[in-house]
């Protein structure tokens, strides 16, 4: 059967993309696993986390050309998913640090009516379809899947985990896919996840504390945030972590270091980070531990070795050159083809920022048709 849409991956924001997609196209979305549940369950912490009240693109959002989300956030934003929910009689509140959330805390809920939108909206959902190959043939999509059946498209929008999310990801090598039709490709990495250091932690493992985190170039300050950060043996973590490694794999990126071998010997010899612990939010172990700089008023510095395994990893840092791409995520070398959320070479800091990401992208692309 031909479609007129096929959107590979069954992940909220992308049955969200469906939902905004003209009623008359025929649509069908492939999924790889036997429950959409797999990904929501995993990205939201079995929460229904939904976006952040607070957005700056080029503050919150990292990658060649994160000036380009204003366009973006400017045709869809935080107010106009919270009005989504709204009339639909989900409630959403505001969590700490400007996060949203459903009143419920239920992503059943979430899920169950964008399932039910989506359906309404004429589009079909098919589970248990891993996607091994695309090929294009006279502005046709030709797609198979591992289980031998084939689909044809005229449109296919592509919203895939590449590396982050282990637990999920599709075993064909999409990386190889974007090659193959002759799309500039930025070598993904590893984002938001741990930092190992050189600093023996483990008298502290599992401790946590709120102070202030200064990362630096020798004494040239990088990025600095205030939250609770968690110790373990070599390295440490938490959202605060998240973020650090965002940013630093940004500032390594803007001095023009290309390979991750150029990058990590440069923070081996150049890279530290700065605890600044005050008495009253210590523990008695941490304060036994560093009590002369707690007492001092100086920091605790420790030097950045590298950044945890990809199967800790949160989200994966580039892919497709949004450059790439025109304002409705279309490939300007593809016509038909779309690229959407993780897929393109932006990605956030931690805070629900994603999510919004993945909104704003999918109704975006969905204003093509």
């Amino acid at each position: 059967m031909t479609y007129d849409i096929i959107i590979i991956w069954a992940w909220a924001a992308w049955l969200f993309c469906s939902i905004n997609l003209p009623t008359s196209l025929n649509k069908l979305i492939l999924e790889k696993n036997k429950s959409a549940w797999t990904k929501v369950l995993l990205s939201w912490w079995e929460r229904a986390n939904i976006s952040n009240i607070n957005i700056d693109p080029e503050r919150d959002y990292f990658g060649q050309n994160n000036k380009a989300l204003r366009s973006v956030f400017s045709q869809y934003n935080q107010w106009d998913i919270q009005s989504f929910f709204n009339e639909n009689w989900i409630n959403i509140v505001e969590e700490d640090r400007w996060r949203l959330i459903l009143e419920s805390w239920d992503s059943k809920e979430l899920l169950d009516l964008l399932i039910k939108k989506s359906k309404e909206n004429n589009t079909k959902l098919k589970l248990n379809s891993e996607v091994i190959a695309i090929e294009k043939k006279d502005n046709t999509y030709f797609i198979n899947t591992k289980s031998w059946e084939k689909f044809i498209s005229k449109n296919i929008i592509i919203s895939t985990w590449w590396k982050s999310f282990f637990q999920v990801w599709t075993t064909w090598d999409w990386y190889n896919f974007a090659q193959h039709f002759w799309l500039n490709v930025i070598a993904p990495h590893r984002a938001l996840c741990w930092i190992t250091t050189k600093k023996d932690f483990s008298p502290l493992s599992w401790t946590s504390v709120n102070l202030d985190l200064e990362l630096k170039d020798k004494d040239k300050l990088i990025y600095k945030e205030f939250w609770p950060l968690l110790f373990t043996h070599f390295w440490v973590s938490w959202p605060i972590v998240f973020n650090l490694s965002v940013s630093l794999w940004e500032y390594l990126n803007s001095i023009k270091l290309n390979t991750e071998q150029e990058k990590i010997k440069y923070i081996l010899e150049n890279i530290n980070i700065e605890l600044d612990i005050k008495k009253e939010n210590s523990t008695k172990k941490i304060y036994s531990l560093f009590k002369n700089e707690i007492d001092l008023g100086s920091k605790i510095e420790t030097w950045v070795q590298d950044w945890r395994s990809w199967k800790e990893a949160k989200a994966t840092w580039w892919w497709i050159d949004l450059n790439e791409l025109d304002k409705f995520m279309q490939s300007k070398k593809h016509k038909w083809l779309f690229f959407i959320w993780e897929v393109v070479d932006i990605t956030w800091k931690t805070g629900w920022y994603n999510l919004q990401w993945a909104w704003s992208s999918a109704y975006v692309c969905s204003k093509y048709f």
